[in-house]
């Protein structure tokens, strides 16, 4: 190495602290460019496999909602993923102005098939976590006076669950069950498939989840189920006016129903709108 006359060396630890700030440059440049290519980057997990979904309703006793919600928070959805199942969305109804209030809890719950289901119901039932968070949730009394569930799968035409663009304000949604006349179900699916979901959209609907009842559920073989979302209650009473005053909806609906009407009449179409719990994966 030349030197300039009169010139001292450079300190020994000084030349290393230079040295040691060209290796770190250089190693971040390095982790930088590996990171842009996928290299040793940790691998993203895979969406879950469901191909079985489980609508549960839960009425809760007397003044019991908010230690419902408290045990669901701090404790069962955890105990839900333990066990192999896949949470989806945890709701509360939202009443009506003027209409009797309805406190129930409803949510959604994914597997991989049936078989699953069973298998990880056994196992979270036989969880000693789960046992003594029951127990101590009960020593006043029961949270709950009645559960009902529906299995579901989705339709061919349903959007795939999506959990990644989850909103970061809850939305209102909206979960829509329809009774059908006999020998009409197909003729349904048939106009969801090929018009209905687009109309939705068009008119700002967010298409969620489509489902079908699951084979022996003999009070749900002439009904179908889909899940509706919405920025807020404005929003969602805008799209349904807009909806059912669009010409092309009025020529599918009637085109759809020349050998008669699709939907039984009354109870043709409950719609229960509902708000995400503060513990809801789908928000």
């Amino acid at each position: 190495m030349t030197m300039l006359a009169g010139a001292a060396p450079a300190p020994r630890h000084t030349l290393f602290r230079r040295a040691a700030a060209i290796v770190a440059v250089a190693a971040t440049a390095f982790l930088a460019a590996c990171e842009s290519l996928g290299v040793g980057a940790a691998p993203v997990p895979p969406p879950p496999e469901i191909g079985l979904y489980e609508l549960r309703i839960y009425t809760p006793a007397e003044g019991k909602e908010a230690e419902l919600d408290a045990r669901f928070r701090d404790h069962t959805i955890g105990l839900f993923r333990k066990h192999g199942m896949t949470p989806v969305g945890f709701f509360h109804v939202k009443t009506a102005a003027n209409a009797p209030a309805d406190n129930r809890l409803i949510y959604i719950l994914g597997y991989k098939d049936r078989a699953a289901r069973d298998a990880s119901w056994r196992s979270f039932a036989g969880d000693q976590d789960w046992i003594n968070v029951y127990a101590a949730s009960q020593a006043r009394g029961p949270l709950t006076t009645k559960i009902e569930n529906t299995f579901l799968t989705a339709t061919d035409y349903s959007p795939k669950l999506d959990m990644s663009g989850v909103s970061l304000s809850p939305r209102l949604f909206e979960l829509r069950t329809y009774t059908v006349n006999p020998g009409k179900l197909e003729n349904l699916h048939t106009r969801f498939r090929d018009h209905t979901l687009r109309i939705f959209a068009k008119h700002g609907m967010t298409n969620y989840l489509y489902w079908r009842p699951a084979a022996d559920q003999p009070a749900m073989n002439d009904k179908m189920v889909y899940l509706l979302a919405f920025p807020n209650q404005e929003a969602r009473n805008e799209s349904w006016k807009a909806f059912g005053a669009d010409p092309e909806w009025k020529t599918v609906s009637d085109n759809s129903q020349k050998t008669g009407p699709m939907l039984a009449s009354p109870g043709g179409v409950v719609s229960i709108q509902l708000t995400p719990t503060d513990y809801s994966p789908l928000r």
